[in-house]
């Protein structure tokens, strides 16, 4: 018996321990979950603080240490089961709070084990193997500082999430990206820097794998694009915060076909692409960054030493520069750098790695055009060197070598033009005109070469080369097809040519010449030619030998001057164009009305010309663009042409103009003069869209009737008699009239009255030498031109909106005495008030000569400008404070350019109304000051920068 009492005991008192702990759990239960939630919160802590440790660590290139994402690992586990174990406590009962209550403190003390093992004793970081955390090799960049920059600070940022890069072949795209990348290296933003070149020919199964690739992992070949791209985008996901350049991209395609994941603010990721082509940036709406070409002074600094005339020809672009260097280096002997520079004049065949390197790169992107395109381009390459191209000429010449698929109009024909026009600029083969010249486009120095060297045998271009006679013999080639010997001094031409025929050339370019006779056997050469281009040369007369050129589609002998005679043009059947524009003929050429292929004519200009005779213009029931500056006999003629399109003529009354406009046909544009006599001031080109008539020297009274185009756009009136209001003129249906040039009509007293509907859509208003003008109406103008008008003495009303004005010139006024007026017999408020005009796109002010002139606006208000750019008071001697409030002199984006006053000390006692009490301090880096006497002819000509070019 006492052998078992000990056993029993001891299970009694086993027994008796565990009762006790789970009395203690059920007695103190709430302690219990209080330490559960401690130890929780401590170990959430602790392992924020060594997220965010690893964040402040984290660099490209390197991941956290084993045991840190082991650790990481368990506290997850562990916070899992604390929150099972809480979810449990909420819902268990009374009864049951000691079996609660040993979950609980297990879970307690497993957090706690946890928490103390998070310690980890230097960096929590080690070179990640996986990633290629190297820099990019590259070449030293010029140039680019401001575009390296502008990606970078789109990178580092929240706002741009896909970025495009585009700009010409060899401008430095890659090598820019190249830079950006290594200097991400650097940055702890990002866990992943991916690169990957795509494919020339786009094919998503291979950009696919490129992209798993860099990733090192595998996708199958057999599997469906659609889950390969699933693969790849989970591939992209595991990757965190991350940026994927796609370098050298040259198809739009969806970045959801391949897998690509789009950036958002929540998974901070980024994407670049780099591309020559502006409208692969655009259709797949990346943000758009230009890489462009380089100042001139920097390209010297890139090629250091070497002869400057060869940066010159490699202008700007440095894959050329970079590339040639590297053929010439150590070569000292002077002759050999000046053939390398008639090498890179010419084709630039002959230098080492040149023609690989530099026209490789950009003889890709030509070979990605369309065949059309390929041939629009090249046809450029006929124009001289630096050569500023018009883009209507160009698109012309284009419609004029049959590039342009034929259509039923020539509008039509027009916009295809603009299309080709704007994708050979989008894949940089033609450059953007700047300034002066934004309607232009030019080829830069080496995409011309590059088309030459194309096009070596089949074109001979020899343009603004000096010449003064014909090229030798030897350069001419039975395979020629086209001759550009435009813009010489050639004056002979031999009159006989020991040349064979030509029979592929199909056009000859010889304008800008000095010819004064073409030999009778000349055109024998050339019997397939299409298209001769003789104008600005000095010939009198042209060998009847052209009349057998029958097929010949296109004859441009405008601004012929001295030309006289032509010969019959009977033969001429396929003849479509024919330009003789300011030649000196005195009759139509013979044959003219047979051409029944016409589609264009242009005699504007030929003062000799007196007269058309009658029934010639119906019989070329194909044109679309005809010029006529001769009396037309018989109005009607025009009106039959179904087919026009552009006219530009001269009627000697309003009945003439009246019996055109009455026919209600919708023409594309239109120039016309109404005059009793041919007048030379109104010779002018056609301007695409343009809708003019021109009213000089007529009679017109109230309620003649008078017929307008219902479409017209543009109405100018010269030394017309009887208008004393435009109400007078028959404007009701002239709903798209957009701009009125009033000149010398010294009648005239008011321009509209108050409640014409014309001031709805008019924005332009030019108003010279109007002597009895005194009230003008309007609102909404963009555009306001008052000068010589020496009876008005208040020029806008308080009342009036101004919103759109855009140029104001109030000149030569000697009565007017405000600008803006106060209505008679209101006050504008109390001295301790401020009235704001606002004129919010005003961007130039020109007040000049107006002596009586007191005050700009009332003495209580201002005119607030936030974007004037130039403002010229010129001789207002009797102002006496500007009420001009620029808010942009306090914006670093400062819109004002240049203010000219006269004279000096006018502008130093003259008060400036504006919150910045020093304003005079302020705007001195603009102010110029003018004599009004030495100096008065340069101030016109700056004058017209602003007044004129709206004209």
């Amino acid at each position: 018996m006492a052998e078992l009492v000990g056993p029993i005991l001891d299970v009694f008192k086993f027994i008796g321990s565990k009762a006790s702990k789970y009395l203690k759990y059920q007695r103190e239960f709430a302690e219990y979950v209080g330490n559960f939630k401690q130890a929780q919160a401590d170990l959430r802590a602790k392992e924020a603080g060594i997220q965010q440790q690893l964040e402040d660590e984290h660099h490209f290139g390197k991941k956290p240490k084993q045991e840190v994402e082991g650790w990481i690992k368990k506290v997850e586990e562990k916070l899992a089961h604390a929150q099972h174990v809480e979810d449990k406590v909420s819902k268990g009962k009374y009864l049951f709070r000691s079996c609660l209550g040993k979950l609980v403190d297990e879970s307690i003390q497993a957090m706690k084990e946890v928490h103390a093992e998070g310690h980890f004793p230097g960096s929590l970081l080690v070179n990640d193997p996986s990633t290629i955390a190297v820099n990019l090799p590259t070449t030293e960049l010029v140039g680019t500082a401001n575009v390296r920059d502008e990606i970078y600070q789109y990178l580092m940022g929240d706002d741009v999430g896909m970025i495009g890069v585009w700009g010409m072949g060899g401008i430095g795209k890659t090598t820019t990206m190249k830079d950006v990348h290594n200097r991400l290296l650097k940055e702890r933003k990002f866990r992943k820097l991916i690169w990957v070149t795509v494919p020339k020919d786009l094919d998503i199964p291979r950009l696919q794998k490129n992209i798993a690739s860099q990733l090192e992992r595998n996708l199958s070949d057999d599997e469906d694009i659609i889950i390969r791209a699933g693969k790849v985008s989970e591939m992209l996901r595991r990757q965190g915060r991350h940026v994927l350049i796609l370098d050298d991209v040259w198809e739009s395609f969806s970045l959801e076909d391949v897998g690509i994941l789009k950036p958002t603010s929540e998974n901070g990721c980024k994407l670049v692409l780099t591309t020559r082509s502006e409208s692969i940036v655009r259709s797949m709406e990346f943000k758009k960054v230009q890489v462009p070409c380089l100042p001139i002074e920097e390209a010297i600094n890139l090629f250091l030493s070497k002869m400057k005339l060869v940066v010159r020809e490699c202008d700007g672009l440095p894959l050329a520069i970079v590339t040639l260097a590297g053929c010439m280096r150590g070569v000292i002997d002077p002759r050999v750098w000046e053939n390398a520079v008639d090498e890179l004049r010419g084709y630039i065949r002959n230098i080492c790695n040149m023609e690989d390197k530099v026209h490789g790169c950009l003889k890709f992107s030509y070979e990605r055009l369309k065949q059309r395109d390929r041939e629009c381009f090249l046809y450029c390459a006929l124009y001289p060197e630096d050569y500023k191209i018009g883009k209507n000429e160009l698109i012309e010449h284009w419609m004029e070598e049959g590039l342009i698929d034929e259509m039923e109009s020539r509008k039509s024909m027009e916009s295809s033009g603009y299309s080709i026009l704007q994708n050979l600029e989008e894949n940089c083969l033609l450059e953007r005109g700047e300034r002066d010249y934004k309607n232009s486009v030019h080829m830069h120095d080496v995409v011309r070469d590059m088309a030459l060297h194309i096009t070596w045998k089949r074109f001979m271009v020899k343009a603004r080369m000096q010449l003064k006679e014909l090229p030798n013999g030897e350069e001419w080639s039975e395979d020629l097809e086209k001759i550009s010997l435009m813009d010489n001094f050639i004056s002979i031409i031999p009159q006989t040519m020991k040349f064979p025929k030509f029979p592929k050339l199909t056009t000859l370019l010889l304008s800008l010449n000095s010819l004064k006779e073409i030999p009778e056997s000349f055109f024998e050469h050339f019997p397939n030619l299409k298209i001769l281009d003789l104008s600005y040369n000095p010939f009198k007369s042209l060998p009847n030998s052209i009349s057998s050129l029958e097929k010949l589609e296109v004859l441009l002998l405008n601004y012929c001057y001295e030309l006289e005679s032509f010969p019959s043009v009977l033969k001429l059947q396929a003849l479509k164009k024919l330009n003789l524009r300011s030649t000196a003929i005195n009759k139509i050429p013979q044959g003219l009305e047979m051409l029944v292929n016409l589609r264009y004519l242009n005699l504007g200009c030929t003062r000799r010309l007196k007269e058309i005779p009658t029934g010639l213009l119906s019989k070329l029931c194909r044109l679309q663009y005809l010029v006529i500056h001769s009396k037309l006999k018989n109005t009607e003629e025009v009106r039959e042409l179904n087919k026009l399109e552009f006219f530009e003529g001269w009627f000697s009354n309003v009945g003439d103009l009246s019996t055109f406009a009455a026919q209600r046909k919708m023409l594309y544009a239109y120039s016309i003069l109404v005059c009793p006599r041919n007048n030379d001031m109104f010779y002018t080109v056609v301007l695409n869209s343009m809708k003019l008539v021109k009213f000089d020297g007529i009679e017109i009274n109230s309620g003649d009737a008078v017929v307008l185009p219902y479409d017209i756009g543009q109405l100018h009136l010269r030394w017309c008699k009887g208008v004393r209001s435009l109400n007078d003129i028959g404007l009701r249906d002239a709903t798209d009239l957009k701009k009125i040039v009033v000149e010398t009509c010294n009648e005239l007293e008011a321009v509209f009255s108050s409640k014409c509907h014309l001031l709805q859509t008019l924005e332009s208003l030019i108003l010279e030498h109007l002597l009895n003008l005194n009230v003008i109406v309007g609102a909404g103008l963009k555009v306001i031109a008052i000068v010589d008008c020496h009876k008005i003495k208040k020029l806008f009303a308080a009342d009036w909106v101004l919103q759109n004005l855009e140029n104001l010139n109030v000149s030569n006024c000697s009565k007017l005495e405000e600008i803006i007026a106060e209505p008679e017999g209101e006050g504008m408020g109390t001295n301790n008030d401020s009235i704001k005009f606002n004129f919010p796109k005003l961007r130039t002010l020109i007040l000049s000569n107006l002596p009586k002139l007191k005050g700009i606006c009332s003495e209580n208000a201002v005119m607030v400008c936030n974007s004037l750019q130039a403002i010229e008071i010129d001789y207002c001697l009797k102002v006496k404070r500007i009420p001009l409030y620029l808010p942009q002199l306090e914006s670093p984006s400062n819109t004002l350019q240049e203010i000219c006053v006269y004279p000096t000390n006018w502008w130093e006692s003259v008060e400036w109304k504006h919150p910045i009490l020093n304003v005079k301090n302020v705007v001195q880096p603009f102010l110029k000051f003018r004599n009004r006497y030495e100096d008065w002819f340069g101030t016109r000509l700056e004058r017209t920068r602003y007044e004129y070019k709206y004209y």
